[in-house]
């Protein structure tokens, strides 16, 4: 059940409108990295998570947050984009919102391309979107830096401080979560990587460059076990892919499927049944190898 509050969780004040400017901030209300889109990924991210219900809580919590900044950010634009109401030299800077919209926010974002679902990453598997949604929230925070930018005025500004601060703050709640659920950041879903071919980093990016680039080192090629792997191409053995044979069981979960569920949870006879039937299905896979060979 939602229940609208008629207060703004932010007072938007402005000094004077600025159409041009209104029409970069749509790029918040309708766009990719926009507010619509977090509060929908997180919303719905949350109703689907009936296998830990205290993290559901935070996925609803900051979705119920977000439609908040959606409504400040709407706020705001329908400040900026006034003008296009009564002052024609001003509708010519965007007739699209002129005229579909009369001058007020739409599901468009700042280059007029519809919102649309595909903004939204939802998997299903907990951990995998909270990653997700705190590369979103550093998404918008970047986006709300470069809007700061674009702008003079003091209202304007401290309205959108509010936001960016905000997305911080749900970076951090994002991390906590994923951090108590005690994984490595590797593991991930019910299967492991095949050992070996796992570490090997592919050097597919050779020789020397026009701008000065050249066959570099970093902790990248060294890190989390990681080691460099020459291309066939370039006189190499290449990736050890005839080493692949069939799947692999029994990643690390952590406390991914101990937390408290809801009533409609499957989880433990899904993840039961699930690796029951992989182990078999692998166990057949290679018996048929073998008998083959």
């Amino acid at each position: 059940m939602y229940h609208h509050v008629k207060k703004l969780m932010y007072t938007v004040n402005i000094g004077g409108p600025d159409v041009r400017f209104g029409n970069m901030l749509l790029e918040q209300f309708g766009g990719a990295n926009g507010e619509l889109a977090a509060a929908m990924q997180y919303t719905i991210q949350g109703w689907n998570c009936v296998d830990d219900i205290g993290r559901r809580d935070l996925l609803m919590d900051i979705g119920t947050e977000e439609l908040s900044h959606l409504e400040v950010v709407g706020a705001l634009i329908r400040m900026h984009l006034k003008p296009l109401k009564t002052n024609p030299e001003a509708a010519e800077a965007d007739p699209l919102v002129t005229i579909a919209g009369g001058g007020g926010v739409n599901l468009f974002d700042s280059m007029g391309n519809a919102w649309t679902s595909t903004y939204l990453k939802i998997t299903g598997e907990l951990d995998v979107d909270l990653r997700s949604n705190i590369a979103a929230e550093a998404r918008a925070k970047i986006v709300y830096e470069r809007l700061i930018d674009h702008t003079q005025d003091p209202g304007t500004i401290d309205t959108l401080q509010f936001l960016m601060t905000r997305e911080i703050t749900h970076m951090k709640a994002f991390q906590a979560a994923l951090d108590s659920l005690e994984k490595s950041p590797f593991s991930i879903g019910l299967l492991k990587p095949r050992p070996g071919i796992v570490d090997e980093y592919f050097n597919g990016s050779t020789g020397d460059g026009s701008e000065g680039d050249s066959d570099m080192r970093g902790p990248w090629t060294s890190s989390f076990g990681l080691h460099p792997v020459e291309s066939e191409l370039n006189g190499g053995k290449g990736l050890s892919v005839g080493d692949i044979d069939g799947k692999i069981d029994g990643e690390d979960r952590g406390k991914q499927d101990d937390a408290q569920k809801a009533t409609t949870s499957a989880a433990d006879e899904a993840i039961g049944f699930n690796a029951s039937a992989k182990k078999a299905t692998g166990t057949a896979k290679r018996g048929a190898k073998r008998q083959a060979s």
